[in-house]
């Protein structure tokens, strides 16, 4: 009916098409790189972690990649201004965007134009996922395989060999040009498989590398004074919600969509650990999740009745939270979680290994 208030929905997609503008009034301090706002977190201090897309199919979303928190503009208004009522979030942006008091003329074609915004974000989404998932393949399948290329030498100077493994996981290739926007320019990088647990290639996870100035050594490139910021020389082309890299599949040497009889599964948050791991256990199936979040949102078979899940000693309050949110969400699923860290002071099982080494 036209006299009917307008919706929640109608509402939401208004507020993307003036994202920029609404996401500036919760995150003051945001910085513009490219088609993103960026923010620490929803706090609003300044940072990289929190992502707000102002462009594309995904126009009006955000993500904050630290947590793995996500929504769209009236959640981002709801957590920022308002303290989690999503009423009073609705009533601003009603106000904000002139949707309070619409006549009925008015109403029908605002309805009208949501309608269509709706449809065509739809469209866009899905050639955008396509074509993502087409170049996350394609940047993986034209690496080439690790040998002895500047990838072999950065993950020796992690104290990672592949003689217990045999050989490279075929998860992980190198690449000797890939490029990176933060450096302007296109850089050696370590390109890694994500699937699903079906098996589809849905992402690639990406490692650019550099030398060290001092060293010389490979180092990731955010270490290497090539402009790239801390903490962002890793990053993901495509959807990698619910995917992961595989680097070792145990015993059976079965994929996990073609297991038959239940194993036990390592679980690591970065690639470098995954590698540690499968090192120390050859026959252990490991894999790399990305991030605590994500590890909580990939949906295993039953034949992995236990996950080992090798954390990261991160002793902030947010990081505890993920870790218990993403245990909690796998126990709910029927598997076992058992929990692993390295020792008091050490960062992460890389680091104790080369604590070891070094030792």
């Amino acid at each position: 009916m036209t006299g009917a208030p307008i919706s929640v929905r109608e509402i939401e997609l208004r507020a993307r098409a003036a994202c920029e503008k609404i996401a500036r009034k919760c995150l003051p301090n945001a910085v513009q790189e490219g088609p993103y706002l960026k923010a620490g977190s929803l706090g609003g201090e300044k940072g990289s972690s929190l992502v707000v897309n102002l462009q594309g199919a995904n126009r009006g979303m955000w993500r904050d990649w630290s947590s793995d928190d996500q929504g769209d503009m009236i959640v981002l208004v709801e957590r920022c201004m308002f303290g989690g009522d999503r009423g009073e979030a609705v009533k601003w942006l009603k106000s904000m965007l002139g949707l309070d008091d619409l006549d009925p003329d008015r109403l029908q074609q605002v309805r009208a134009e949501s309608a269509r915004e709706d449809a065509a974000l739809e469209r866009q989404a899905q050639q955008e996922a396509e074509a993502k998932k087409r170049g996350a393949r394609a940047l993986y399948l034209n690496g080439q395989a690790i040998g002895e290329t500047p990838a072999a030498r950065y993950y020796a100077a992690r104290g990672i060999c592949v003689d217990p493994l045999g050989h490279w996981p075929n998860a992980l290739r190198y690449h000797p040009e890939v490029w990176n926007r933060d450096a302007g320019m296109k850089l050696p990088c370590i390109v890694a498989q994500m699937i699903l647990p079906s098996g589809e290639h849905v992402a690639t996870h990406r490692t650019w590398l550099g030398r060290d100035p001092r060293t010389r050594d490979w180092v990731k490139a955010d270490g290497a004074d090539l402009g790239v910021p801390k903490g962002s020389a890793k990053k993901v082309l495509g959807k990698s919600r619910g995917a992961f890299v595989p680097l070792r599949k145990g015993a059976s040497r079965q994929s996990m969509g073609q297991m038959r009889s239940p194993e036990p599964l390592y679980v690591t948050e970065g690639i470098e650990d995954a590698l540690t791991i499968a090192m120390c256990k050859p026959d252990a199936r490991v894999i790399a999740a990305y991030s605590l979040g994500n590890l909580g949102v990939i949906e295993f078979p039953k034949a992995i009745e236990t996950i080992i899940l090798v954390a990261d000693r991160d002793d902030g309050q947010r990081e505890v939270e993920l870790l218990e949110r993403a245990i909690a969400r796998q126990q709910a699923r029927g598997h076992r979680v058992q929990l692993v860290l390295p020792p008091v002071g050490i960062k992460d099982m890389n680091a104790w290994l080369m604590a070891g080494a070094a030792a």
